[in-house]
């Protein structure tokens, strides 16, 4: 074995450990020092890249993994939450290694190679449990320690965040193209990248399976497995909605007491301000987060869950969304624009709902509109918002127009 695989094996358990231990900061703080370039004992980006991913298609195929690993995307770091259920897709097939050049073309090859160490350690938990061994004796067999020659440098606690550093678990540099045309050299050839064809029915569908939004839809879809309780009056119990608001990105709490009014951020008041992270927020209820309500609602209007008088459970329309499932295109498009109808329009003054979607959809003025509405959509990565104006991505055009004008009338 090559001193540069035994390194970058090293760092990979380093990272799953970390992870399993609930050290998730020191685990970002491994990745944190794996760059362009292989240096002081750490493994670059396109070798732990490569490592990850193929490590997956073998398990994958080897120990019937589908269905099984879950990662859940609350304890995931922001900027690279919308690519673990893209890799686990593709391992599913086989394919999470000759993908590599799509994943690439739409982030960063430090959040890619970031994913995949995830992914890797929620399929090594899931065969440890399949096979009912411990999580250390299941990652020695799969990527048992090597002896290199340089031991890697020590790692850096990470600094307190203060408000020009943000937390190290949502940073994640460029890499320069030099070391993304180094990971697309050690894949299948054969690869062929997705074009940026807006036009192009598998473009569209790949480009709303690696939103952030479908990434919550596939994290609720766990969520709820077969089935999961549910309120008399058919919503999240309280002791839930945490996890039901973290597969979209909302940090929540169930609480029994009311609340007190909290002030917004800033990015709230203003569009020209970037989006900022919010404090959690209390609820005794799902229905006083309107954001959240709205996703409960495109699940059940859409038929990807039915509630009954007891739980919430999977709909007639169901569908995992595979990568390969093209056929699933329009069902993935009303799913979106769905979505959008009911984020901009749930609990929401009429003409105020109107006006935020004409704003998206006509780029009309921006007075009036529901900004937090916009900044929800921005994080699912449905509408990207700069400079105060809103702007959709070509191949999610079809969909967000459709959910965005449905309101605009």
């Amino acid at each position: 074995m090559s001193e540069e695989r035994a390194r970058t094996i090293n760092t990979l358990r380093e990272i799953a450990q970390a992870l399993e231990s609930d050290q998730s900061t020191k685990a970002t703080e491994i990745l944190g020092t794996v760059g362009p370039e292989a240096e002081n004992g750490r493994p670059s980006v396109a070798q732990l890249t490569y490592v990850a991913l193929e490590s997956l298609d073998d398990w994958y195929a080897k120990h019937g993994l589908n269905g099984r690993v879950r990662v859940a995307q609350r304890d995931v770091p922001r900027t690279i939450r919308n690519i673990t259920p893209a890799i686990e897709a593709l391992a599913t097939k086989g394919r999470a290694l000759r993908s590599t050049p799509s994943l690439l073309q739409r982030n960063p090859g430090q959040a890619v190679a970031g994913a995949g160490a995830f992914v890797v350690t929620a399929a090594v938990r899931a065969l440890a449990e399949q096979q009912d061994t411990d999580f250390d004796a299941k990652l020695n067999e799969l990527l048992p320690e090597q002896e290199v020659s340089e031991p890697p440098a020590p790692v850096t606690p990470a600094q307190p965040a203060t408000e020009d550093a943000p937390p190290v678990a949502e940073v994640v540099e460029e890499v320069p193209a030099a070391v993304v045309e180094e990971v697309v050299d050690v894949v299948d050839e054969a690869a062929e990248p997705v074009q940026p064809d807006g036009d192009d029915p598998q473009v569209r569908y790949t480009a709303i399976l690696e939103t952030r939004f479908m990434a919550g839809v596939k994290e609720f879809a766990q969520w709820m497995g077969d089935g999961h309780a549910v309120t008399g009056t058919g919503l999240p119990k309280r002791a839930d909605i945490k996890d039901v608001a973290a597969t979209i990105g909302i940090d929540a709490e169930g609480v029994a007491k009311k609340p007190e009014a909290v002030e917004p951020v800033a990015s709230d008041l203003d569009l020209n301000v970037p989006a900022e992270a919010h404090p959690t927020r209390y609820a005794t209820s799902a229905q006083a987060i309107p954001e959240l309500m709205a996703f409960w609602t495109t699940m059940q209007e859409t038929g990807q869950a039915q509630v009954t008088s007891t739980k919430i459970q999977p709909g007639a329309n169901a569908a995992a969304f595979e990568f390969e499932d093209i056929e699933q295109l329009d069902a993935a498009e009303n799913l979106v624009a769905t979505y959008v109808a009911q984020t901009l329009s749930y609990d929401a003054d009429d003409a105020a709902a109107k006006q935020t979607a004409q704003f998206i959809v006509n780029g009309d003025s921006a007075d009036g509109v529901l900004i937090p509405r916009l900044r929800q959509l921005e994080a699912m990565d449905l509408i990207d918002l700069a400079d105060g104006k809103p702007s959709i991505p070509a191949a999610l055009q079809p969909a967000v127009t459709k959910g965005a004008s449905q309101v605009a009338k």
